[in-house]
C-alpha cells in the first residue's frame, strides 16, 4: 500500500511524479500541476487484497464480453459479406462495425461523468442487459438495417455502458500496480477475441448463424452477471463533477497530446481486426484458417495487454507506450506489407505479423487508460476518460471506412490500406513522444 511514509521510495521506482530542479523554471502551469499531483498522491490506494483483485476479475469479465465482441468484428464482417450482405460492398458493410466502435467510445462523453456523479451500477446493469439483447437481435437479422440497429446502435451504446465504468472502477483500487491491474483486466477482451471467432467458425456449420450468436449471447450473459457482482467503487459520488465534456482539459498539453495519440490509435487499431480475414481470403488462405487468424492476433494481444502493464509500472507508462506503438508501425509496414507484396500465399509471414502486431497493439488497449489516469485527478477521471474517448471515437467511426475506400480505389489491392495503417501509428508515436516530454521532460532515461 502506498502511503505518505514511503512516498520517496515509490517516486524513485514506480510513480511518475516530477519535481522542479534549480534549472527548471517554475511556471503557473507547473505549480498547478504540482497541486493536482499532491491531491492525487494523497489518496490511499489498496494496490492489492481480495476486494481490489475481485474488482479486476469483474472488469475482466466485463471486457471478455464487450471488448471480446469488439475484437471479433472482422469475423462478423467477413461472414456477412459472403452471406446475408453479399450484394453490398466491403465499405458499406464496414459502416455497421464502424458505427458500433464509434458509439462504443463516443458514449463515454456522458458515461464517464455520470460514473463520477452517480457511481457504477446505474450504468453497468442496463448496459449488460442491452448488450446481451443486442446480440440476440443481431442473430435474428437478415437485412442491412436490422444488423445496423441491433449491433451498431444498441450494441455500441450498451458496450460503452459496460466498458467505461469497468475501466474507471479498476483505477480506483490501484496506483503503484495500476498498469499491471489494468493490463490483467483488459486481457479479458483478448480472451474473448480468441474464443468468439473460433466458436463462430465451429458452430455455424452445425447450428447455423442465429443459434451460434445466441450461444455467444449466453456466454456474455454469464460474464456480465459476474461483472455486476464483482465490480465496486471506492470513492463516493462526485456530483460536482457534472455530466459534461471537459474541454478545459485540452489546456493541459499532456492531456491534449495523449488524447491526439489515442485518436490515432483508434484510427489504426481496427484496420487489421476488420480486414485481415478478408486479406487472408484474398491471398488464397483456406477459409477455415482465415477465420481463425483473428483468434491468433487476439491471443497474442492477451500477452500484449498484461506484460507491457507489468513493465510500465517499473519503466514508465508513457515510455512503454512509445516502445509498443513504434513496434506496431514497424510490423505493419514490414511484415504485413511484405505479405501483401509477395506473390502467392505466405501464411508464415502472415502468422508472424499477427503474433508480433497482436502483442504490440495490446498496450493500445491496456495502457491508454493508465496513461490518462497518470495525468488526471482520479475523482474526475471518468470525465477525462469520456472526453478522450469521445474524441477518439471519431477515429473508430472513420478509420475502417477510409481503409475500405482505399481498398476499393486500388481495386482490391491491400498495400494502400496497409500503408495507411502504418502511417497512423507513426503519427501516434509523435504525439506520445510530445506527451511524454511535456509531462516528464526530454531526458531519455526519465521514468514516465
Amino acid at each position: 500500500m502506498a502511503t505518505s511514509s514511503d512516498s520517496s521510495s515509490i517516486d524513485s521506482g514506480h510513480t511518475q511524479r516530477t519535481e522542479p530542479t534549480l534549472n527548471d523554471p517554475i511556471t503557473d502551469e507547473k505549480l498547478e500541476r504540482q497541486e493536482d499531483q499532491k491531491v492525487y498522491d494523497d489518496i490511499d490506494y489498496p494496490d492489492g487484497g481480495i476486494k481490489a483483485w475481485s474488482v479486476v476479475f469483474g472488469s475482466w469479465c466485463a471486457m471478455l464480453g464487450s471488448f471480446g465482441i469488439w475484437n471479433s468484428v472482422g469475423v462478423f464482417q467477413a461472414y456477412l459479406s459472403e452471406n446475408q450482405l453479399s450484394h453490398y460492398t466491403e465499405g458499406d458493410i464496414s459502416w455497421i462495425f464502424s458505427v458500433f466502435s464509434f458509439l462504443f467510445f463516443f458514449c463515454g462523453v456522458q458515461i464517464g461523468p455520470i460514473f463520477d456523479a452517480y457511481g457504477l451500477k446505474p450504468l453497468l446493469i442496463p448496459g449488460s442487459i442491452g448488450f446481451v439483447l443486442s446480440i440476440i437481435l443481431f442473430s435474428l437479422g437478415s437485412e442491412y438495417y436490422q444488423f445496423f440497429l441491433s449491433f451498431s446502435i444498441l450494441g455500441g451504446i450498451s458496450c460503452s455502458l459496460v466498458f467505461t465504468p469497468s475501466i474507471a472502477a479498476t483505477n480506483q483500487w490501484f496506483n503503484v500496480r495500476r498498469g499491471l491491474a489494468t493490463g490483467i483486466a483488459t486481457t479479458g477482451g483478448g480472451f474473448g477475441g480468441v474464443i468468439f471467432p473460433i466458436l463462430v467458425r465451429a458452430l455455424i456449420p452445425k447450428v447455423g448463424f442465429g443459434w451460434t450468436l445466441r450461444i455467444v449471447a449466453f456466454i456474455c450473459l454469464v460474464t456480465s452477471t459476474l461483472a455486476v457482482l464483482c465490480l465496486r467503487t471506492r470513492f463516493p459520488p462526485n456530483k460536482a463533477s457534472g455530466a459534461t465534456i471537459d474541454l478545459s482539459a485540452f489546456k493541459d498539453r499532456r492531456f491534449a497530446a495523449t488524447a491526439c495519440a489515442t485518436f490515432m490509435i483508434e484510427w489504426a487499431l481496427q484496420i487489421p481486426q476488420t480486414y485481415f480475414t478478408s486479406f487472408a481470403l484474398y491471398k488464397g488462405v483456406d477459409t477455415t484458417f482465415a477465420y481463425q487468424m483473428i483468434a491468433i492476433l487476439n491471443g497474442a494481444s492477451v500477452f500484449g495487454r498484461w506484460l507491457p502493464g507489468y513493465v510500465a509500472d517499473r519503466f514508465g507508462r508513457f515510455n512503454t507506450m512509445i516502445a509498443t506503438i513504434f513496434m506496431c508501425a514497424v510490423f505493419s509496414l514490414s511484415l504485413w506489407m511484405g505479405s501483401a507484396a509477395v506473390e502467392g500465399t505466405k501464411t508464415g509471414l502472415m502468422i508472424a505479423y499477427l503474433v508480433c502486431f497482436g502483442f504490440a497493439s495490446g498496450s493500445g488497449i491496456s495502457l491508454t487508460p493508465v496513461c490518462l489516469a497518470q495525468i488526471s485527478d482520479m475523482r474526475e477521471y471518468g470525465k477525462r476518460y469520456g472526453t478522450t474517448f469521445s474524441f477518439a471515437s471519431l477515429g473508430t467511426l472513420t478509420g475502417v471506412p477510409i481503409a475500405g475506400a482505399i481498398l476499393k480505389a486500388q481495386n482490391g489491392r491491400y498495400d494502400g490500406l496497409i500503408a495507411y495503417c502504418g502511417s497512423c501509428y507513426i503519427v501516434c508515436l509523435m504525439f506520445l513522444i510530445l506527451a511524454r516530454g511535456f509531462g516528464g521532460g526530454w531526458a531519455l532515461r526519465k521514468v514516465y
